[in-house]
């Protein structure tokens, strides 16, 4: 096809002068109407053809190719083969000159759209695999990252390659003596992508995760594990980006496996006044037995192993792991048990170690919360106190 007839066109109309330059800005501009008008064809065709002869594959598949561009990228290369086709035809005579730079100018918009169909292609493998059950535990972003991030890098040099006119290969003979300083350059984004890969690898985090870095002020759960970057969401809803490779050189803590355990440990201490701790008459210990535990002194005694005379404390502890033991948001499969620790300043601390069975934070707060608040209002009963200090006395006194 040549455009001889535009110029028999405008001379037919009376235009003499410039009728090169007319001819050639009416041919370029019915070249760009044709390309846009394939663009859309293209487009159509994408959008409609292509989605019946999909329409029996699976749902994922098909949103993972339209929420990655890919239809609309693959587009694109419609009008660059009908501009392409037609430089040779419209850039005759005076300016066939300008045929070298144009073919220039397209084959760098080629290699661009090539490069942002592959991209699409990485978007899709992406979002696909979250679709995955593995996605979760083994978070493939840093990867994808990489990929684009060589893709990008390629599209550049041949890019360089074309305003050369040199071969690609002849460009990457030189990057060998640059090694050092791209390794400067690169030196966060290699140690993320060597992170990343150790962390996929050992799936010591993934998505969802909750976890607790006290250095970097990190306590929550994971958003996004990033090529250079960790996405945290703190649980006051703070933000918080760190470079992955932060969970290779430094410790952390990962609550995943207490969440998948069921199980959260109550760790807390009832503070007792030390000289409160007595020796319990008969009467006393008879009352006790009977009616927080249900039962005769001597079977009591025998059970727990104890003989007379047994304190008030010893009798409170008994209780307490008994209460421990049947209450009903406590684990039992796990450790549960009360013991007293060392004596202090502030008295004898009774330590409750057990794991309840919500991990949700505020229904296990409010099961250690319940726990507590029940063995201090029954602490009186047992005759023992607990230990508080006065601020406004600037002294320590017993809560009768």
């Amino acid at each position: 096809m040549n455009f001889k007839f535009v110029r028999q066109w405008l001379e037919s109309m009376g235009i003499e002068s410039n009728l090169q330059e007319l001819s050639l800005v009416i041919g370029v501009t019915i070249i760009l109407v044709a390309s846009y008008i394939t663009y859309v064809i293209a487009r159509w065709v994408f959008d409609h053809a292509i989605e019946r002869a999909l329409r029996r594959a699976p749902e994922r598949w098909y949103r993972a190719l339209v929420d990655s561009g890919f239809f609309k990228r693959c587009a694109n290369l419609a009008p660059v083969v009908i501009i392409n086709s037609f430089i040779p035809v419209l850039f005759t005579g005076d300016f066939e000159s300008w045929q070298s730079p144009l073919r220039t100018a397209v084959g760098i918009y080629l290699t661009w759209v090539i490069t942002s169909i592959l991209t699409s292609i990485a978007n899709f493998v992406s979002i696909a695999y979250d679709y995955t059950p593995k996605a979760r535990d083994v978070p493939i972003t840093g990867v994808i990252q990489v990929v684009k991030l060589v893709l990008v890098l390629m599209a550049i040099i041949i890019t360089v390659a074309i305003i050369m006119n040199k071969s690609p290969m002849y460009l990457l003979s030189g990057f060998g003596a640059m090694t050092a300083i791209l390794m400067v350059v690169f030196k966060d984004t290699l140690m993320g992508f060597v992170a990343g890969v150790q962390l996929a690898t050992n799936r010591m985090v993934a998505i969802g995760d909750w976890i607790e870095l006290p250095d970097h002020n990190v306590d929550g759960t994971i958003q996004e594990v990033g090529l250079i970057t960790l996405k945290v969401e703190n649980w006051d809803k703070t933000i918080v980006y760190l470079p992955t490779y932060v969970l290779i050189n430094q410790s952390f803590k990962n609550w995943q496996g207490m969440i998948e355990t069921g199980g959260r440990r109550m760790k807390r201490s009832l503070m007792i006044d030390l000289d409160s701790s007595k020796l319990l008459s008969d009467d006393e210990l008879e009352k006790i037995v009977d009616t927080y535990f249900g039962k005769s002194v001597d079977e009591w005694l025998k059970e727990n192993d104890l003989e007379k005379p047994v304190s008030n404390l010893t009798a409170f502890r008994i209780f307490a792991d008994q209460y421990l033991k049947n209450h009903p948001k406590v684990r039992q499969d796990l450790t549960c048990m009360t013991r007293l620790m060392q004596p202090t300043a502030a008295g004898i601390p009774l330590e409750i170690y057990a794991f309840s069975s919500d991990t949700e934070w505020t229904k296990y707060e409010a099961i250690q919360s319940s726990i507590i608040e029940h063995l201090y209002s029954v602490l009186p009963e047992f005759g023992l106190r607990n230990y508080q200090y006065l601020n406004n006395q600037n002294a320590f006194s017993k809560n009768e």
